[in-house]
């Protein structure tokens, strides 16, 4: 476990206090070319979905994204080495983004079933929404990121925020 990061991405994730993404990693050396495929992975999929209007998920864009916005990002990296499903990856960068959250369901049976279900409000010219679901357990690490408000008698999911994993 070397503690001098020469690679941009791999410094940016141990300033964010994230450096368990690569040493928990088996073996590390092979973290930082894993992260890589599972971004790859996630903009290909925000490119089916979401055509030109896809949001870049790439090292360079995290590392750029994370000199504006530390938080941001931090929030990302502590889901990407949890999250099964490249989709759920560009929902949570798009609630990042500050897409609104319209809908969240969930449903689990301890005999095996699991859904999820997210809609975000629309961003496009045609006022279609964004729906994300997933069958998979291992991506609903996201609702534990989900801030709340409560506006009167109504509450609202929003926002997509870092856990504080350190203790200090």
């Amino acid at each position: 476990m070397s503690s001098v990061a020469t690679d941009p991405f791999e410094a940016m994730i141990r300033e964010a206090g994230e450096g368990w993404l690569i040493d928990w990693f088996a073996p590390p050396e092979q973290a930082i070319p894993s992260l890589h495929e599972t971004l790859r992975r996630a903009e290909d999929a925000a490119r089916q979905r979401l055509g030109q209007d896809a949001p870049r998920l790439t090292p360079e864009t995290l590392v750029e994204t994370y000199a504006r916005n530390p938080h941001k990002v931090r929030a990302f990296l502590q889901v990407i080495g949890s999250v099964a499903s490249p989709h759920i990856l560009v929902l949570v960068w798009r609630i990042l983004q500050g897409i609104e959250i319209v809908a969240i369901r969930m449903e689990y049976d301890a005999a095996g079933l699991f859904h999820l279900y997210v809609k975000l409000a629309s961003s496009n010219a045609d006022g279609t929404p964004e729906e994300y679901e997933s069958n998979d357990i291992d991506d609903s690490v996201v609702l534990r990121h989900l801030g709340t408000l409560k506006m009167g008698s109504q509450g609202a999911f929003d926002g997509f925020y870092p856990m504080n994993l350190q203790q200090k």
